[in-house]
């Protein structure tokens, strides 16, 4: 019997407007085939949206279709499925009944995308397409997704993300956060500029005296609006001007609800959309006014969830290159707080070395290795506040801040290693520091342990450690350094930080100082 070469994967998005299912056949990165595509139309959005749940017919109505999905991908002989649900059901109050319903009924599992992880595996297909057409970020691009729910807003410059901002104003809450009196009022169109420019002000502060070439423009309505500005869509991606964008914008904008379902031969339901839409995106171009082009791209949530496990399962190189884009984010969030980049960086090299020798061998995966990295870069953040409270207000400023790519657990245990590694994990000694769940203790107490030795290695922020070596022999961990400088500071630092390191791990810890390595 002839081995198979290739594995089928089918994914599943439970979005605002619509349930996907795509099956597809790949080998790697550059070699997938999709064979089934199924789109099934249902109003999630406006269900939770307006009301806040989603009403049982419907739950029984996505429990058919899901069925019916599971029922194809036997039929292909799937091997492995992802299934996803995000803005509608997550914010829908039943949330927890639904997912339980399609667990009894399909014996499907659907995880719910946080918006950071919306907005990033969206990216992630973007950012392909733009590579693929050869697009570079060296100018400035300005990626806008707007989905019915909400709007993310990154700034990519030279392959690093230098802004990143969500936003809960999709098209459809906008629409539902109006009443059709207030809609067809004549007062309208200027309420709602206000409303935008009151919810999306501060980025306009944030972003002012950027370059930006390149505006990117992706989301559930691009279709709709790749139609009423007479673009054929057949294309994946679409270049325009600016100043093309503004002039539909003008022509657009006097129009009332009967003369836009005239002029663009429009359903009532598109015809509602399109004015919030054009007031959201006239809005979006205030924010980069050097831009001189539009890109509109066709890349769905349901494209970025293939990718990321296609890209995690076959491609370690794009994987590490996703990995350091993550990073410059991270960065970039301690930039804005003051860090010290110089003790961050060693912070983080010391750690990795220590990493990388035990991680593993103590139950610490590649994705730990990440959070590691991050809670280094951060773990001093809180300095920005308060210099005598700083891993406190370090692990508060981190739990407010969306970090792309992300989940909310993944933040927590960022957010936690930091402040940990000014505290001892067994202790709860700030009441604003909730207790960690159980089965998060191991994760934070191994990895706060790390980042309070490679701390304590550089307490006087001198960076005078040049090489570092890490054995692990017979239950002792030895770290080999070499400095010309004093290390006093350090030694007496790292001695008092180590108990945590032992109690975690189970070993002894022993400082050494050499002339080589």
């Amino acid at each position: 019997m002839k081995r198979k070469t290739y594995t089928t994967l089918a994914a599943i998005h439970l979005g605002s407007e619509m349930l996907r299912l795509r099956i597809v056949e790949y080998r790697s990165l550059n070699r997938v085939k999709t064979i089934e595509q199924c789109d099934y139309p249902i109003r999630l959005g406006e269900e939770a949206f307006k009301n806040k749940s989603i009403p049982f017919p419907m739950v029984e109505e996505i429990c058919q279709v899901l069925q019916g999905f599971k029922e194809l991908m036997q039929d292909y002989g799937v091997d492995v499925y992802t299934a996803q649900a995000t803005t509608a059901v997550r914010e829908a109050s039943n949330k927890i009944f639904l997912l339980d319903q399609i667990k009894l009924r399909t014996d499907m599992d659907v995880t719910v995308a946080e918006m950071p992880m919306e907005i990033y595996t969206k990216y992630v297909a973007i950012r392909k397409t733009l590579r693929d057409s050869r697009i570079s970020s060296e100018k400035g691009m300005m990626l806008l997704d707007i989905s019915s729910g909400g709007l993310g807003v990154s700034l990519v410059q030279d392959e690093k993300i230098c802004f990143q901002e969500n936003f809960h104003i999709g098209i459809i809450r906008i629409k539902e956060s109006f009443n059709n009196y207030q809609r067809s009022s004549l007062h309208f169109n200027k309420a709602l500029m206000q409303f935008l420019s009151s919810t999306i002000g501060p980025v306009r502060k944030a972003l002012e005296g950027q370059d930006v070439k390149y505006l990117v423009l992706s989301g559930t309505e691009t279709e709709l609006l790749l139609k009423v500005m007479g673009i054929s869509n057949k294309n994946n991606l679409q270049r325009v001007t600016t100043e093309e964008f503004r002039q539909f914008f003008d022509k657009v904008r006097k129009l009332n609800l009967t003369q836009l379902l005239k002029t663009y031969h429009l359903t009532e339901t598109e015809a509602e959309l399109v004015l919030p839409m054009v007031l959201l995106y006239e809005k979006l171009l205030d924010l980069a006014p050097s831009a001189k082009e539009i890109i509109i791209t066709k890349d769905t949530f349901l494209e970025g969830m293939i990718l990321l496990h296609i890209i995690r399962e076959k491609d370690e190189t794009y994987t590490r290159m996703l990995e350091e884009e993550k990073m410059s984010l991270i960065h970039h969030v301690g930039e804005d707080y003051e860090y010290d980049y110089k003790h961050v960086t060693q912070v983080e090299k010391l750690a990795l070395i220590i990493f990388d020798r035990i991680g593993k061998k103590f139950g610490l995966d590649d994705h730990c290795r990440l959070l590691l990295r991050a809670a280094a870069i951060l773990h001093d953040i809180g300095k920005y506040v308060s210099m005598r409270s700083h891993s406190l207000y370090s692990y508060q400023l981190i739990m407010g801040t969306d970090l792309l790519g992300f989940t909310e657990e993944d933040k927590l245990i960022i957010a936690m290693a930091s402040y940990y590694h000014a505290h001892n994990v067994m202790e709860r000694d700030d009441k604003r520091v909730p207790a960690l769940k159980n089965e998060l203790v191991p994760v934070v107490a191994k990895l706060s342990a790390i980042i309070r030795l490679a701390d304590a290695l550089d307490r006087s922020y001198l960076q005078k450690i040049q090489r570092c070596k890490v054995n692990l022999h017979n239950r002792e961990l030895t770290i080999q350094v070499v400095s010309k400088a004093d290390l006093d500071l350090e030694e007496w630092t790292f001695a008092s930080k180590v108990q945590m390191m032992e109690e975690v791990y189970g070993f002894k810890v022993r400082l050494e100082r050499v002339e080589s390595l």
